[in-house]
């Protein structure tokens, strides 16, 4: 039993990292350069996370009687400030590093690239967190179980940890990214502070809900709507910020990477919709800027 939920944990752990490396992968969105831009995102992002992890239990480990997370213990008005409020800001103003950073970050100057980047350095840093949080449950284990003790916390280790942390960071350094083009505006300032309240309320309402002894279901459902509502808020930064940069695209033969159909469009694929400021940067090097409209215009006046 023991062997069965240390492999959990590990699934658990680099679930939706992996995902997002397929997704990468497939998406071919940066293959001209990998090494570099996950080297700097995930990788930075994990070296980013362990340290800072192993800072944080340094300074105060929460779990010191029960020897693992997957076990309750109880909680304090410092506790809550520390692990509730201090460590989430903490951790937002600290994960953007490794895309901040990213060497050539100026051959990747759209909004979704901030994003993408930031989402890596923040599943990087999960990644981090997890075997560090859960290092004492996976080399400690006691040999019997309940299931309904670690299933919750595997749920949110899983899914709703990962979605968080990359979300947030994603978001935080596409404002950087809007910064950095001139376009910083209430919206993204917005997201920035979104982030950081989503982060605070998800570690703040767990812990206090886990406290309180509620159902671990509810708590679940907490940091579902957390999640969602921070997902939503990325959605609506990344569509106006695709809408206003592709306004200054112009029209250009192209050829859709979602449907592979020869095109003359500006920002989205008159097919199938997709954003073409989303798209690989062997396609963005490939478009042909249009002068046809231009050259008759001139031949007019």
């Amino acid at each position: 039993m023991a062997g069965l939920i240390t492999a959990a944990i590990l699934v658990a752990t680099f679930l939706v990292p992996v995902l997002y490396l397929i997704y990468l992968y497939e998406a071919q969105v940066y293959r001209d350069e990998p090494a570099t831009v996950l080297g700097f995102t995930i990788g930075g992002g994990a070296v980013v996370g362990l340290v800072l992890t192993l800072i944080e239990r340094a300074v105060y480990n929460p779990y010191p009687g029960v020897g693992n997370p997957l076990r309750n213990a109880g909680i304090g008005a410092g506790t809550l400030l520390f692990i509730g409020l201090l460590v989430p800001i903490v951790q937002e103003a600290l994960k953007p590093l490794p895309a901040i950073l990213l060497p050539n970050r100026a051959d990747f100057p759209e909004t979704v690239d901030g994003l993408v980047f930031g989402i890596a350095a923040g599943l990087g840093f999960s990644v981090a967190e997890s075997l560090v949080g859960f290092s004492s449950a996976l080399t400690s284990l006691p040999a019997h179980m309940t299931p309904g003790n670690w299933i919750y916390d595997l749920a949110t280790l899983a899914v709703f940890q990962p979605l968080l942390q990359g979300s947030a960071t994603g978001m935080v350094v596409a404002a950087i990214w809007r910064y950095r083009r001139g376009s910083l505006a209430g919206r993204e300032i917005g997201g920035v502070a979104m982030a950081v309240i989503a982060h605070v309320a998800f570690a703040l309402g767990t812990l206090l809900l886990k406290d309180a002894q509620v159902n671990p279901l509810f708590v679940l459902v907490w940091q579902a709507g957390v999640v969602g509502a921070l997902l939503i808020y990325v959605r609506y930064l990344l569509h106006h910020a695709l809408l206003e940069e592709a306004a200054h695209m112009g029209f250009a033969e192209t050829i859709c990477p979602n449907c592979h159909m020869h095109i003359v469009a500006s920002g989205f694929c008159p097919n199938c919709g997709m954003a073409l400021t989303a798209a690989p940067a062997s396609v963005k090097r490939a478009r042909k800027p249009r002068t046809d409209t231009a050259t008759k215009a001139r031949g007019k006046t």
